[in-house]
């Protein structure tokens, strides 16, 4: 065969950057400093050539030891240091100038430490635009809001913060949920295995998708607030009742798309994709692959629905099943304040109890049963 009809080589293939930039978001960073290895070639286009393209997108949850230099493993008091790892292969990347063309940072399930965080993003060696941060360890709560406050302050420099999404309330994606690579997009699982269940998300309505004690939701609410147009994150703050005075809370339940399971509406509108502003949309799981935008990490699947529901438990309080995840809005149920003052005409009006939904037969047995005893009999 001639020379010049002879197939192209890896090198050939990787050499262009649009097909590397398709190809390494899939591949471990471990497999890809083994890559490297194998060729001057290989080693210069890696890290030289096209490293602005090949860790943009990095991934780190499924961090090898094998990637980190055995000098980095530290001890502590306690132990080994489990986030000596990730400090590891930040200097491995870091010795080969790299990490300054790290855009998307995942580190899910990680031992993550405050310490570390305020690095990444307070330390101009990175460029994080996009970190995802989904049940790590060892970080102190209250010490991640104090970077984040810092990151906003008023006197913050032009052009700052760096960091343009944060995804650190839901979860990250199950092991056996692999993506299919052909329709890979943010909000929607394409999962491998039978037996790993679809994780929730805000558009498939899974329902209650975190849970925090009440004196952190509110300081979270207050700083998501103080980070509006600064600082996405993979959850929005719910809009309340029309008319009500509660101070904002986080909307930690996804109603999904369809609306009241009455009128199939609600009198808080929908929020929609393209439509409502950037800081009321939450960001979808997974973190988008090939782009490092909060416009990417906002957009919906193609063809499928670009709206919906979100609430806080609060304004949910005796209208939602957390059973089947139907819901009612005010204008279709409005739940008497006390068991005391149920009625024949109010129970009717009854659509859950102890947080599960009420079916119409056990509905006419209450009526009947309020008809019969009195008003009394229906008290707990």
């Amino acid at each position: 065969m001639p020379p010049n009809d002879l197939p192209p080589t890896l090198l050939d293939l990787l050499g262009n950057h649009l097909i590397l930039s398709r190809i390494v978001p899939f591949v471990p960073p471990s497999a890809l400093l083994s890559l490297a290895a194998t060729s001057q070639s290989i080693y210069s286009l890696v890290f030289i050539t096209h490293s602005s393209y090949t860790f943009r997108h990095l991934d780190l949850s499924n961090l090898d030891f094998a990637f980190v230099f055995p000098s980095h493993r530290c001890m502590n008091s306690d132990g080994y240091d489990l986030a000596a790892p990730l400090r590891g292969a930040f200097y491995v990347l870091g010795k080969r100038a790299v990490l300054q063309y790290v855009k998307t940072l995942i580190l899910d399930g990680l031992a993550v430490r405050a310490a570390v965080l305020r690095e990444i993003l307070c330390n101009d060696a990175f460029n994080v635009r996009i970190l995802s941060i989904r049940d790590v360890k060892e970080l102190d709560k209250e010490e991640l809001m104090q970077i984040l406050r810092y990151l906003v302050r008023p006197s913050r420099p032009k052009d700052s913060p760096k960091l343009k999404g944060l995804y650190y309330f839901t979860h990250r994606e199950p092991e056996g949920g692999v993506t299919n690579p052909d329709k890979y997009h943010p909000g929607q699982y394409h999962v491998s295995d039978p037996n790993v269940p679809v994780p929730k998300t805000w558009t498939n309505g899974g329902g209650s998708l975190f849970s925090t004690d009440e004196i952190a939701m509110k300081a979270w609410t207050q700083l998501i607030e103080a980070c509006r147009d600064l600082i996405a994150f993979d959850v929005v703050v719910c809009h309340h009742a029309s008319g009500s005075d509660a101070p904002p809370e986080l909307a930690s339940v996804a109603l999904g798309i369809n609306g009241c399971h009455n009128c199939h509406s609600s009198p808080e509108a929908p929020r929609i994709f393209g439509q409502t502003p950037t800081h009321d949309l939450p960001l979808l799981s997974p973190p988008p692959l090939f782009s490092s935008t909060v416009k990417a990490a906002q957009s919906p699947v193609p063809g499928e629905s670009h709206r919906f529901y979100a609430s806080c438990k609060q304004c949910l309080d005796d209208r939602w099943c957390y059973r089947c995840n139907a819901w009612w809005c005010e204008n279709c149920c409005t739940p008497p304040a006390k068991a005391g003052e149920l009625s024949r005409n109010l129970v009717s009006e009854i659509k859950i109890d102890a947080g599960h939904c009420i079916q119409p037969w056990l509905v006419q047995d209450l009526c009947s049963r309020v008809g019969e005893g009195g008003e009394g009999d229906m008290e707990r």
